[in-house]
């Protein structure tokens, strides 16, 4: 089922004690399976006083991608998320606000259950300047909302296993 559910959690790299880590191999390539080389190890951990936060938007409009980049040699992958919000809101300006600039993570939660991390110790995710921001629209019959993309740059792709719950306290 294509599709990610509506709602991300995210947080400040800078509010981070523990990363999850990437898979290694020790000794032949052959001795790890597929699915291992593509599952972080271990969880996301929040530094002491501090939480990683929720944020809802518009259900069927939001998208994540993993798309191949670089040249031979230099591959690596783009993260990409794009989500749109109803109505132009002072929470969704203070989001923008909040995040404009920021070295964040942001979890993604696929309709098929997987989650995805954008970010990690080194690098974190950043609202891109080619984000659509706060529409209005032009007719009575137009949405009126913000929309938001969402970047990261990795040079291995991943599906996050560990806790989501546990770093919203």
């Amino acid at each position: 089922m294509g599709g990610i559910v509506p709602q991300i959690i995210y947080g400040y790299c800078d509010d981070v004690a523990t990363w999850p880590e990437r898979p290694t191999v020790s000794g032949s390539a052959s001795n790890i399976t597929l699915e291992a080389a593509g599952t972080l190890v271990g969880d996301l951990v929040m530094a002491s006083g501090s939480h990683a936060y929720k944020f809802d938007f518009t259900d069927d409009t939001g998208s994540f991608q993993i798309a191949m980049q670089g040249e031979k040699g230099g591959e690596s992958f783009l993260e990409t998320l794009t989500i749109i919000a109803p109505k132009i809101r002072k929470i969704l300006l203070g989001f923008m606000n909040a995040t404009k600039g920021k070295k964040i993570f942001i979890l993604v939660k696929d309709n098929n259950g997987k989650w995805y991390l954008m970010g990690d110790k080194d690098h974190g995710a950043s609202l891109s300047g080619d984000s659509e921001g706060a529409v209005t629209g032009a007719a009575y019959t137009e949405r009126n909302h913000v929309g938001l993309t969402f970047t990261y740059n990795t040079p291995r792709a991943f599906v996050y296993e560990g806790d989501t719950e546990n770093i919203l306290a």
